[in-house]
């Protein structure tokens, strides 16, 4: 008996090979495609191998996606760091895709896909505009009262390596070395600083769990033929999906712009998942590979042309945002002796 999980890893796979498979083999746009050259067999199945197993790879980064960025926000309890005409544009782009599949009767598998990513979308926006402007204002409310306790927010891991926020102002460490400073003695250099995780698990783990998802589930559809695609009888495209096929390419172009300038004025990118970016930039590699192992015919790659550029457009942007991930990471914070003993005159006992 198949599990729940089988039947998972099976849709997601499936999805990823056989939506190729149906456009490559079943519709016909009057491209009049270069016919493909004689190839080795066993070249050819290993071409293949290999596009399911980016495409599977893809779609497991896709289902996760939002994830990291959801878990962010719920930590910090703030949504500042997230554009929310970025996700907007975002959201927009799912909800074209999930219409030009509809419209175009793309296999049952794709479609359940793209309501994912639309009710995964939604999810997203709502949780920014909650943390955004309802959770700010009643948290606000709460600080204004004296006898409540006031908890800092959370330290954001993925912009910063080092933070002396956490460490109280006067510690252990800190009172044996003070009477050495009073007595004239040269300053203490720095407070000891809290280390966060190590990055290669922090960032390692996800990632490879993730890879070994979609090969599980490549593996597990490997052999299902009940998604055949040549008993698919398609006369051909009609205009309207390819138009919004654009659409959502274009809108995915788009959205990481509010995004990349927010960063740039506010000089932080404090409350952004670096994961999610990641995720992002696997999912749209791994599909572009998908597309380009599984032929190198003209007409296929014209059919597919949209979302090739949705795709690789967007892994540019990745790479600007990345940057500003590095440049506006947070400095390790130090404080000298003098404000140490400054800022413990004024805390009062």
């Amino acid at each position: 008996m198949i599990t729940i999980q089988e039947q998972l890893f099976s849709a997601m796979a499936a999805a990823a090979s056989t939506s190729a498979k149906a456009a490559y083999q079943t519709i016909d746009y009057g491209l009049n495609p270069t016919p493909a050259l004689p190839v080795d067999e066993g070249n050819q199945s290993f071409r293949l191998t290999l596009s399911g197993i980016l495409g599977s790879i893809s779609i497991a980064c896709w289902v996760v996606l939002l994830v990291p960025q959801l878990i962010d926000q719920w930590k910090l309890k703030s949504s500042e760091g997230v554009s929310l005409l970025f996700l907007t544009a975002w959201f927009l782009g799912d909800l074209a895709n999930l219409l030009g599949a509809l419209w175009a009767h793309l296999l049952r598998n794709v479609v359940l896909l793209a309501v994912w990513f639309v009710f995964a979308d939604a999810l997203e926006l709502s949780s920014a505009i909650y943390y955004r402007f309802l959770h700010h204002k009643s948290s606000y409310g709460r600080r204004s009262h004296p006898n409540e306790d006031v908890t800092e927010c959370p330290v954001d891991e993925d912009e910063a390596e080092f933070t002396a926020d956490n460490v109280p102002l006067l510690s252990n460490s800190l009172s044996t070395s003070a009477a050495p400073i009073l007595e004239g003695n040269p300053p203490v250099a720095a407070l000891p600083l809290r280390k966060t995780p190590n990055k290669w698990v922090h960032f390692g783990v996800p990632i490879l769990a993730v890879c070994l998802a979609g090969f599980i589930g490549y593996i597990f559809s490997s052999n299902d033929d009940s998604n055949d695609v040549n008993d698919r009888n398609d006369d051909g495209l009609a205009l309207g999906p390819q138009i919004l096929g654009y659409i959502s390419a274009l809108l995915y172009l788009s959205a990481r712009i509010p995004q990349i300038i927010q960063n740039y004025k506010k000089r932080s990118v404090h409350g952004l998942s670096l994961l999610f970016f990641i995720y992002s930039t696997m999912g749209n590699v791994t599909y572009a590979f998908q597309i380009i192992l599984y032929s190198s015919d003209r007409g296929y790659i014209l059919l597919n042309l949209s979302w090739l550029l949705g795709s690789l457009g967007t892994v540019f942007q990745d790479a600007i945002i990345f940057a500003q991930f590095y440049m506006y990471r947070e400095r390790p914070k130090t404080h000298s002796a003098s404000q140490i003993l400054s800022e413990a005159n004024d805390t009062p006992i």
